[in-house]
């Protein structure tokens, strides 16, 4: 059975495939649902939430995503191997577009 923790460790592995990408933890201080992980590339930086497979973000989290997206952040949440594979394509075609965005749950 594949766990968040799988999934997580799959997007760290093909995310530092990247030239000049750089992939840290993330956390709030004194304050609560903070995307799991940000990748940064020299034109791109994308919150990710990494969920189990046919998990979804709780509500709190959602709120976050939302307020973070109104304030210009790009936030995605993946769930499966195919939807990591399916980001860094994305973030690899979006290279020098930063207006670019993701499609990936960005709605």
């Amino acid at each position: 059975m594949i766990t968040e923790k799988d999934i997580e460790q799959y997007l760290v592995k093909q995310a530092q495939k990247g030239v000049d990408w750089q992939v840290r933890k993330a956390q709030w201080v004194g304050h609560n649902h903070c995307p799991d992980r940000l990748i940064m590339t020299p034109d791109i930086t994308v919150w990710v939430e990494v969920k189990a497979p046919g998990k979804a973000p709780r509500a709190g989290q959602e709120r976050e995503h939302t307020r973070m997206r109104r304030a210009g952040q790009i936030v995605v949440s993946v769930s499966t191997k195919d939807e990591v594979d399916q980001l860094i394509s994305e973030i690899i075609d979006a290279q020098g577009l930063r207006t670019t965005p993701l499609s990936a749950n960005s709605a």
